[in-house]
């Protein structure tokens, strides 16, 4: 009862659902007994075939919060994206003025198809946007435990009113609940079982990363205790202004499964889980968990195809997996191109690289283009085009791995997994501003008789000649063309901007660790953009260090011998190796001398090497920065 509570709370309707006969009739009550906020109310009993049909004052609420409400006050999980719910809901204006105008609710489903719906919800399958909810009451019977993350007493953050004193006794008692997790048994909240995860001391030079470890490892520590119902409390910290998002992002986090383990068994390892605010305004922190849920379906699709190992998350394989996780997506087109002679007609130097796995039909290359265009393309202000590094696995070719360091190279398509990623959180989100075009260089770096060796001379999509120099720093190659042609149409698309995502060097693991490296062309930094990137992945608690593309590392990439336009990679390079594979991929994608912005981001040591799970850096930060959150 208490989304129809909540219902009634934000409006002036008393909200009084009648079933009679429910195969035949649902009658739906909606009354204002004291006449406030102008509501004017139509009642009216139907059949099975009829809608409901409701007239909501426009005092009592505004437009954009009326499908969520009475979606909630009907029964329904709390997340439903813009697709399903215009299945069961039709929202009708009219004469939308301050006044006496009238907004009209319709809606489309009978009781046999609420059922239907509810019982999809129960679903096991692997889909936590279906069982998540906003819960008022810490006390409420649908949970199991409640875990709360505690910040240094110093912050002065505002605990739970009803259990502030509870807590502050613990802490008292024992100060090592602020080092780690810790189960307490609770009379005051669900289930009896209270969670505190500390942060630990948060120094000036700590960022919101701390609150996204301690609610993961809250939620991990919920989990050791056998909670399949968990309660969330999200505390809204000042010095964080994101930080209730990133609170959430990190404890849903805890409950990824693999694609491969989700496959093969029931994984599943919760049934509901609940999230608790004290805010006042229900509203921003309902847009909050929207959001989140949204970018952690991104960021499982990104996990999936980053973690997926050399065969399941094969070129041929990873397309399939693309086809059918956009399929229902209308704002959403997939190509594909995976002729081997077209590819080595139009993307020769992807083509050299899949040379050796051309033998076997499932490694061989696979160009994919995934397009989203707006629901409203006059309102489009950019264009992004995002080129990402999708070598399935990367024996270094030739230039084999030796000593045990091919181990995990199935996560050197992490940066396609990551271009998929975004795409994803568009379609689910729909920025109306954007155009995104995303492309994935899917191959397969394979060693054998007919493998691409040092010294061959490659004629690039951009006409010039590149001297193959080791097989092991193959990423470039299978993103160059690509890059050249986007620039090639980028100058038809209104305020373009070019991105590549790779895994590309080991030198910007050894520079900056778990933090990307992200580095401008003359354009781009002319917008300060890397540096409004590293603001915005400060705000979701994803790392990057700004390098600068210098004029040296465009010419170290100049060729050696004589007639050579390009050289691969210059073997005598002692230092600046991340940024003069930046300049490779600006002169042969023909971006020297043309005035169109393009960053370039090595995500080597952020996307995440096995044990650990793929981190699917950077989708957080290139949603905040353009802007595709509600």
């Amino acid at each position: 009862m208490s989304s129809l509570s909540y219902f009634a709370f934000k409006t002036c309707l008393q909200f009084k659902p009648v079933l009679e006969d429910p195969y035949q009739n649902h009658v739906m009550v909606f009354e204002n007994p004291r006449g406030i906020r102008k509501c004017t109310i139509g009642v009216e009993g139907h059949g099975r075939e009829g809608p409901h049909r409701i007239t909501i004052g426009y005092d009592c609420l505004k437009p954009p919060n009326i499908e969520m409400l009475v979606m909630k006050a009907l029964g329904f999980p709390f997340e439903h994206n813009r697709a399903s719910r215009d299945i069961f809901i039709d929202v009708q204006y009219e004469n939308i003025e301050p006044g006496n105008n009238t907004i009209i609710v319709q809606f489309k489903f009978d009781q046999q198809s609420l059922i239907s719906a509810q019982a999809v919800n129960m679903s096991p399958d692997f889909k936590l946007y279906e069982n998540i909810f906003i819960e008022a009451n810490l006390q409420s019977t649908d949970y199991d435990g409640v875990v709360v993350v505690l910040y240094p007493q110093e912050m002065n953050v505002a605990l739970p009113t009803h259990i502030c004193s509870f807590i502050e006794r613990i802490s008292n008692l024992d100060k090592h609940v602020h080092k780690v997790a810790t189960v307490w048994n609770c009379d005051y909240v669900s289930g009896g079982r209270l969670i505190l995860s500390p942060t630990g001391k948060i120094s000036p030079y700590h960022d919101v990363k701390v609150i996204r470890d301690a609610a993961k490892k809250g939620m991990m520590r919920a989990l050791d205790a056998g909670m399949k119902k968990p309660l969330l409390v999200v505390e809204n910290v000042v010095d964080f202004p994101d930080g209730q998002l990133v609170c959430i992002l990190g404890a849903l986090e805890a409950f990824y499964k693999p694609l491969q383990i989700r496959e093969r068994q029931d994984s599943k390892n919760f049934i509901r889980i609940g999230l608790h605010t004290e805010e006042k305004e229900a509203e921003p922190f309902e847009r909050i968990v929207r959001n989140a849920i949204a970018l952690e379906k991104s960021r499982i699709f990104t996990r999936d195809i980053a973690g997926g190992d050399p065969e399941r998350m094969a070129p041929a394989k990873i397309v399939e997996y693309i086809k059918d996780s956009f399929a229902e997506d209308s704002n959403i087109t997939v190509k594909v191109i995976d002729n081997e002679h077209l590819i080595a007609e139009e993307y020769p130097l992807l083509a050299a690289v899949s040379r050796a796995a051309n033998r076997v039909d499932r490694h061989k290359a696979r160009v994919v283009e995934i397009e989203y265009t707006s629901s409203n393309p006059s309102r489009v202000s950019e264009t992004l085009m995002l080129v990402g590094k999708g070598v399935t696995y990367d024996t270094g070719g030739a230039d084999i791995k030796i000593s045990g360091r091919m181990a995990g190279m199935s996560r050197d398509k992490a940066g396609a997994a990551a271009v998929a990623g975004f795409l994803k959180a568009c379609a689910i989100l729909k920025p109306p501003h954007l155009k995104v075009k995303g492309v994935l260089c899917l191959c397969r770096n394979s060693v054998g008789s007919d493998s691409y060796v040092s010294d061959e001379l490659i004629i690039s999509r951009s006409g010039k000649s590149v001297r193959v120099t080791n097989t092991d720093a193959e990423g470039r190659l299978a993103m160059a063309d690509s890059v050249f042609k986007l620039a090639e149409i980028a100058g038809k698309e209104l305020n373009p901007h070019i991105y590549t995502i790779a895994t590309l060097t080991g030198h910007a693991r050894a520079c900056y660790g778990s933090y990307t490296a992200t580095m401008d062309n003359h354009s781009a930094k002319a917008t300060n953009h890397s540096g409004r990137l590293q603001f915005s992945g400060s705000r979701v608690g994803e790392g990057f260090e700004v390098s600068t593309v210098r004029s040296e590392d465009l010419a170290v990439n100049a060729g050696k011998c004589n007639g050579d336009d390009l050289v691969q990679y210059d073997t005598d390079a002692k230092y600046r190796n991340h940024q003069l594979a930046a300049g490779f991929l600006i002169k042969v994608g023909g971006l020297e001398d043309k005035n169109i912005k393009y960053t370039h981001l090595d995500i080597a040591g952020a996307a995440g090497m096995p044990p650990e799970d793929p981190t699917a850096v950077p989708v957080l930060s290139l949603c905040h920065l353009h802007k595709v959150l509600l």
